[in-house]
């Protein structure tokens, strides 16, 4: 079988890790030379996800303890208070990257009709007008995988609607160098909930250790108001004591989970879709372990059915599995008082009084 995968992030590298022990001809496309730089780290909120992963990784021959780079036990919400009994695991995620698919095996270019196909319009439902616009490059594959991180396509008819569900990010990688300040916590502060969205915006540090600190923002703003929204934190939080090691910036897609892009036929041709590609992540932003999951149970069924019966099992797969994560979602852009209270608790271990505070600072 001939295979694309296209984006050679955490999801497309273990698609093509599982995939490699097969006999098939697999070409791998990224175009960024820095892969995953979304989250330059990523952390876990609870053991269970952990577990997981490290369950996941072990079918590959990587230990997932190699690559905790931190554990992280109280968080900082917007305040003074301090909120133990939450564990985070800070992940090295590049390493992790290049141990699965080393970017040596990676052909560095754009996938041309994937980023045709994001400017595919589709109905307000989801449902695809179009898949493809041309099919040059697509025609010697059997299989195309989008790895590809962000689900641009999911456009309204409406042209002024493009790209409303999509939460930008900034985020910095810095080495502070006053070691005389503790900032061994996970501070998470300036959270806003915006009406009719599907994604929290927040502001973020997370300590790595050795000095350094991920520091990053999500928010529906321009890409203007992000940078420097940001450098004022920084500044704020640290002084001018700190180098900047690293930047990204990139879109996180907040839109529900696309039935249409899960899986389909195209002919003899099968199309899949992986990790955020399809929706998949949490309305905080966080999509490491759905990313790591989707890519695990596709690749399991592509080597033990045949590639329709295959996409047709990973289609009902995804949809019955995470359909928590559309609750979620609707729940942020419905402005669910309840639901969002319990989704801040569940994740950042975010205390009653501090939600209601969240929530009435969102409305004014």
């Amino acid at each position: 079988m001939q295979v694309s995968i296209i984006g050679a992030g955490l999801a497309g590298s273990i698609v093509y890790r599982l995939l490699s022990k097969q006999d098939y001809h697999i070409d791998i496309y990224d175009h960024l030379l820095v892969r995953g730089c979304k989250s330059m780290n990523f952390i876990f909120s609870n053991k269970n996800e952990l577990l997981i992963t490290k369950k996941i990784l072990k079918t590959v021959n990587l230990d997932i303890n190699d690559y905790i780079i931190n554990e992280v036990k109280d968080i900082n919400v917007g305040g003074d208070d301090y909120y133990p009994n939450k564990k985070f695991y800070v992940i090295n995620k590049s390493k992790l990257i290049e141990d699965l698919v080393p970017r040596t095996m990676i052909t560095n270019r754009e996938f041309n009709p994937i980023i045709k196909r994001y400017m595919t319009k589709v109905s307000s439902n989801g449902t695809l007008a179009r898949e493809f616009v041309e099919e040059t490059e697509t025609k010697f594959y059997d299989l195309i995988i989008d790895a590809s991180g962000n689900a641009k396509v999911l456009q309204l008819e409406d042209v002024n609607a493009k790209y409303k569900n999509d939460i930008r990010t900034c985020q910095f990688l810095i080495y502070y160098n006053n070691s005389s300040e503790d900032f061994n916590k996970l501070f998470i502060d300036e959270i806003k909930i915006h009406k009719g969205k599907p994604m929290i915006g927040h502001t973020w540090i997370v300590p790595v250790g050795d000095g350094l600190y991920h520091v990053g923002c999500a928010y529906y703003k321009n890409d203007h108001e992000l940078w420097e929204f940001l450098n004022k934190y920084v500044k704020k939080m640290f002084g001018n004591d700190y180098t900047k090691v690293c930047e990204c910036y990139s879109r996180i897609n907040g839109n529900l989970i696309s039935e249409s892009f899960i899986g389909r036929m195209h002919g003899k041709r099968g199309i899949a879709g992986v990790g955020e590609s399809i929706g998949l992540t949490t309305p905080l932003g966080h999509g490491n372990i759905y990313a790591i999951h989707s890519a695990y149970v596709l690749s399991k069924l592509i080597i033990h059915y045949e590639l329709n019966k295959a996409i047709l099992k990973y289609k009902k797969y995804v949809v019955k599995k995470f359909r928590k994560l559309d609750e979620d979602k609707k729940s942020v852009k419905s402005f669910n008082l309840l639901r969002i209270k319990k989704l801040l608790k569940e994740y950042y271990n975010i205390p009653t009084y501090e939600s209601i505070k969240i929530m009435v600072k969102s409305l004014c």
